[in-house]
């Protein structure tokens, strides 16, 4: 049983991680148990608090990608220590079109409790441990004619479709 438990874990961990960079917040709150305490960086406190935050601070982010990795699982019965790593790339939005964009790269590790409750794992604690962030002007080369990623329900993974 102990290697499913640390793949449903681990799947927590990657769901959360597309749910922030497809800005689908109720899919962020679904990774969390309502009583749970997020202490990320600026923000600490409930989940609710953790979304309203995010909300706010992804309004001006074009791009985000957070890549877990590292993923190391302690079981204990209903409970589970789980520490990974997280490397984000935030890209906000150009100040004029066709201005250059500042990319935020932050290297973080997740210190996490997940319960088991009713069955589902989810996080009940989480400390953000931030190790660099280091912003950089970038001017973005993608080709127009590819395919571009989305930070809502109409991106690919949602729908399908380019």
């Amino acid at each position: 049983m102990s290697l499913l438990d640390k793949q449903e874990i681990t799947e927590v961990l990657y769901r959360y991680a597309r749910a922030v960079d497809r800005k689908d917040f109720d899919r962020v709150a679904d990774c969390y148990f309502l009583d749970a305490i997020d202490n990320h960086g600026g923000y600490i406190g409930t989940v609710d608090g953790l979304i309203e935050d995010m909300k706010s601070r992804h309004a001006t982010i074009d791009s985000s990608m957070h890549y877990i990795t590292n993923v190391l699982i302690d079981l204990d019965g209903d409970a589970a220590h789980v520490e990974s790593y997280c490397l984000c790339y935030l890209r906000q939005v150009p100040e004029t079109p066709g201005a250059p964009q500042a990319r935020a790269t932050i290297k973080c590790r997740y210190v996490d409790r997940f319960e088991r409750r009713d069955g589902q794992w989810r996080i009940a604690d989480r400390i953000v441990v931030f190790d660099e962030s280091v912003t950089e002007a970038i001017d973005d080369g993608l080709d127009p004619s590819w395919v571009r990623s989305r930070r809502s329900s109409a991106d690919p993974v949602f729908t399908g479709k380019p």
